[in-house]
């Protein structure tokens, strides 16, 4: 056990696991059991006792709602205004994320020219290097959401399958709330990105 998700207005309300491997919960349910829907899981590189700059969770998409599937909702604005918040809760601590960036990217490199954009990062070598990858989550996401970002912040990511293409994720990041900060999110200054980047095989799907 690491902890519990929770996404208001969401079927997404349930616990998070962790192994040494990204493998073992891949079809394996909170008991130890086999089950085609799993167990949604921390990377295992993340610390669930002292949170590092970027802790990745991983859940499937299944057909029929359960598991990671409500995520699919952030693809159009409204699921974002409709849940701009996460709760997450480590058997340490409680926290709660601002919806930052929502995108569309590939698993293999064949669906995009080679190329892989590599959200699952726990750490960040420098303050430089961390707004780096915060400027090509701008360039990705579906929309803005208005949040800001700044180097010290601390991210959660959540990843999912989508059916945009073969092997295609969906990935929501959220932002940490910072120490006084508001829960309120004003979700009237969020937009849609009329020109994301894709990658190679959505366009050729489309």
């Amino acid at each position: 056990m690491a902890g519990w998700i929770n996404i208001p207005n969401s079927n997404i309300d349930m616990q998070i696991v962790k192994a040494p491997d990204n493998d073992k919960y891949l079809k394996t349910d909170f008991y130890g059991n086999y089950s085609r829907y799993g167990c949604p899981f921390m990377d295992y590189r993340n610390d669930a006792k002292d949170l590092m700059q970027n802790t990745i969770i991983y859940g499937h998409h299944m057909s029929d709602g359960f598991v990671f599937s409500d995520l699919d909702k952030y693809k159009k604005l409204e699921g974002f205004v409709d849940s701009p918040i996460i709760n997450f809760d480590t058997v340490y601590a409680s926290y709660k994320f601002k919806i930052y960036a929502v995108i569309i990217t590939n698993a293999r490199g064949t669906d995009d020219n080679g190329y892989v954009f590599n959200y699952t990062a726990p750490e960040f070598a420098t303050p430089e290097n961390f707004m780096s990858y915060i400027k090509a989550l701008d360039e990705r996401s579906l929309y803005k959401t208005g949040v800001n970002i700044q180097s010290t912040d601390k991210l959660l990511t959540l990843s999912t399958c989508t059916y945009d293409f073969n092997d295609a994720r969906l990935v929501v990041i959220g932002r940490m709330l910072r120490s006084g900060e508001s829960e309120k999110v004003d979700t009237t200054k969020a937009v849609v990105n009329q020109n994301p980047r894709m990658p190679q095989a959505w366009h050729s799907r489309k």
